[in-house]
Formats: structure tokens, sequence, C-alpha cells
């Protein structure tokens, strides 16, 4: 089970600067939960994403490599979530950009709504 909140983009600008410091969209979310599983990460009928697990503490990032699913041993992989480790999301659906999913710890919840 999991709560998805739309959030004010000041109080995600830090995730965004290390996950997607180019993206200029209007739409975000936060997903909280203890687990996300990696999906579509290559283009398949106008569908993709692209991950980047974040450290909160240290701010370090890991990028998931654009590979083939075939190529991709990360594809359909669940990943649970630590309270130190927040996974964003940049997904296009059918051609169209939907956003930014942030997937964090439920313990996380006071310090990214707030």
């Amino acid at each position: 089970m999991y709560e998805r909140m739309r959030v004010r983009k000041d109080a995600i600008r830090p995730l965004l600067n290390v996950s997607f410091p180019d993206y200029k969209g209007r739409t975000y979310h936060v997903i909280f939960t203890d687990s996300v599983t990696i999906s579509n990460t290559y283009w398949s009928g106008g569908t993709r994403s692209w991950w980047v697990a974040i450290q909160m503490e240290g701010g370090n990032t890991s990028r998931v490599p654009s590979l083939a699913p075939w190529d991709n041993p990360i594809e359909g992989e669940r990943i649970e979530l630590d309270e130190n480790t927040v996974i964003a999301e940049h997904s296009h659906f059918c051609g169209k950009d939907m956003g930014i999913t942030f997937y964090a710890h439920p313990s996380r919840k006071k310090l990214l709504t707030s």
C-alpha cells in the first residue's frame, strides 16, 4: 500500500536538482511506500521512464542504465526503500510527459511535504 501526494516544487527542489536538474515541467508527486518496482527503462510504444536513486545523506545519485529490457539486470526488480533512499522517476506515457514521481519511505513524509 502507498500514499500519493502532490507537492509544491519548493518542497522537493533539492531532490529535483540532483535527479533531473533540466526538468522544466510542473507535475510532481511523492509516493510514500516501502518499495518500488523499476520498469519501462526503454522506449516502447511512446512510453518510457528514467530512474535515479538518491541518497538523502550525502546527495549521491545513481542512474538506472538505458539498456534493452533483455540486457538490463534491474528491469522489473523490486527495490526496498530505506529511510535514506529516495527513488525519482521521470516518465512519459504515449509520448506525453507525465512529470516526476519521487518514491520515499513513509518515515520521510513530514520532511518532504512541509
